[in-house]
């Protein structure tokens, strides 16, 4: 079955294996609608002394020790965290590690997942909401601001919330692989 654009574009640059240095895993999911391709971001949770509290993320999360592989860890976490199953969509690849700023030496390896059909979602309580975004909205929403009242930073606003920090690379990552293709 052939991917929308821009998946189809990417998927030759990313890779089917590896990861085994990622401490952690987030899942980018994508969804093929009528009106465009969709992406997937939640918001977690405000929990204190949590250097991720209250901002918005792909979701997934650390690797356990019953956790085979990092593919396993993203399964797991998403599932945990939203109740969608990712083996029921297609896993597309890896994309490459990004390193924490808030937490060094932490590896997140983002990996891109489409689904077929909307899944039905139900958070818990790591998250706050979720939100669905239209990928081609990614590139002109880019601005900058101040967040957490200390970091002036550069930032993706999607509705009335920023994507900045670790995910804004990942972000920023994805479609300088689509601007390559």
């Amino acid at each position: 079955m052939s991917l929308p654009e821009p998946l189809d574009r990417i998927s030759a640059k990313l890779r089917q294996e590896g990861g085994e240095k990622a401490i952690a895993a987030v899942a980018v999911v994508f969804l093929e609608e009528d009106d465009g391709l969709k992406l997937l971001l939640v918001k977690r949770a405000v929990v204190l002394g949590d250097p991720w509290s209250g901002d918005m993320a792909f979701p997934g999360g650390k690797r356990h020790p019953g956790d085979e592989t990092i593919h396993d860890t993203v399964v797991r976490e998403v599932s945990e965290e939203t109740s969608i199953d990712l083996t029921a969509g297609r896993f597309l690849g890896m994309m490459e590690e990004v390193l924490s700023n808030a937490r060094p030496g932490m590896r997140v390896l983002p990996m891109i997942f489409l689904l077929d059909e909307v899944p039905e979602i139900r958070i818990n309580e790591e998250l706050s909401k979720y939100v669905w975004t239209k990928f081609s909205d990614l590139p002109s929403s880019r601005g900058r601001t101040i967040v957490k009242n200390r970091f002036d930073t550069p930032v993706f606003h999607v509705g009335d919330d920023v994507v900045w920090g670790l995910t804004y690379r990942m972000v920023e990552n994805l479609l300088a692989l689509v601007e390559e293709s």
